[in-house]
């Protein structure tokens, strides 16, 4: 009887990586934490916002399942539409006057003047304020005999403005505080922007004749665009958002001439506890600032 002879078994493969692999391995073991952060924090609750939109929940008792119930709630409401209305007229009447000023100031600080990083550093301060902290201090300076009556629009006969009391005034008072607070923030984004933009260019335009403001328009800003695409979806993200302001300084009013989308989904929330119509708003604002987002892009592309 033959007896076969056991094959001998082939080496195992030990698994080797080289020097990329292995960097990158550790560079996702030191992001790990940061992921687990981030998806604790970040995309498991925009997950469950989506989720609950689909709910009636008042985080008292267990969810109902609804459909599109909410979504309906939402667009037939109001107050849903009126606040839309009223950030559309924050985002736009703080933003678009806070990047071009912005431009203005970085084009200037860009320049070689004296107590150059004093301004910058001058400019900046409001941006590292807390916004509670910046908004109560322009809640004083609105009231009766506040410093805004008082030294401004007293010695120049104009008469005093009861500005946190008015429809008209507090959201012109809104704008202007965050106009003040934001301007040192896309101040820096545009000097970056500028800063990236190499010298020779303005060296050749010079040797050709061109002038300050020709190589502004034909350098500076084409090659500035993707800063101010940049800019521009953080203004319009930030200002979608914005809560504290409205929270601290009217609460809404008055007659909810400051009750913008944020503060909406707060009171609609944690005060009236309709948490499934709260997602529904939610998820709509998430929606409509992709879509704004994605038409910048294609604006973006489309100019180039």
């Amino acid at each position: 009887m033959q007896t076969v002879a056991a094959r001998p078994q082939a080496p195992r493969r030990r698994l080797r990586f080289t020097w990329a692999k292995k960097q990158a391995l550790w560079g996702f073991v030191f992001a790990l934490p940061a992921l687990i952060l981030f998806a604790l924090f970040s995309f498991i609750p925009i997950a469950r916002t989506f989720y609950f939109s689909f709910f009636r929940y008042d985080m008292l008792t267990p969810a109902t399942y609804v459909g599109l119930h909410n979504f309906q709630s939402v667009l037939s409401d109001p107050t849903f539409g009126q606040s839309v209305v009223t950030t559309v007229i924050y985002v736009l009447g703080t933003y678009v006057p806070t990047l071009a000023v912005a431009l203005l100031f970085a084009l200037a600080l860009n320049m070689k003047i004296k107590a150059r990083a004093f301004f910058r550093t001058v400019y900046f301060v409001p941006v590292v304020m807390s916004m509670v902290v910046v908004t109560v201090i322009w809640r004083l300076m609105f009231q009766h005999y506040g410093l805004i009556n008082v030294t401004v629009l007293n010695p120049l006969h104009i008469g005093t403005i009861d500005w946190l009391n008015s429809e008209t005034y507090a959201p012109i008072g809104l704008i202007l505080m965050s106009i003040w607070k934001e301007l040192g923030f896309y101040i820096i984004i545009f000097l970056a922007g500028l800063q990236n933009i190499p010298s020779e260019y303005y060296e050749a335009a010079k040797v050709d004749g061109a002038k300050n403001l020709a190589a502004f328009r034909h350098i500076t800003l084409p090659l500035l665009q993707p800063t101010i695409l940049f800019a521009s979806i953080m203004a319009m993200i930030n200002g979608a958002q914005i809560f504290i302001p409205q929270y601290v300084m009217t609460s809404g009013g008055p007659v909810n001439a400051t009750n913008v989308l944020a503060l909406n989904i707060y009171q609609t929330a944690f005060v009236y506890l309709l948490a499934g119509k709260a997602a529904a708003m939610s998820v709509l604002l998430f929606v409509f600032l992709g879509i704004i987002s994605a038409l910048q892009f294609r604006f973006y592309r489309s100019s180039q």
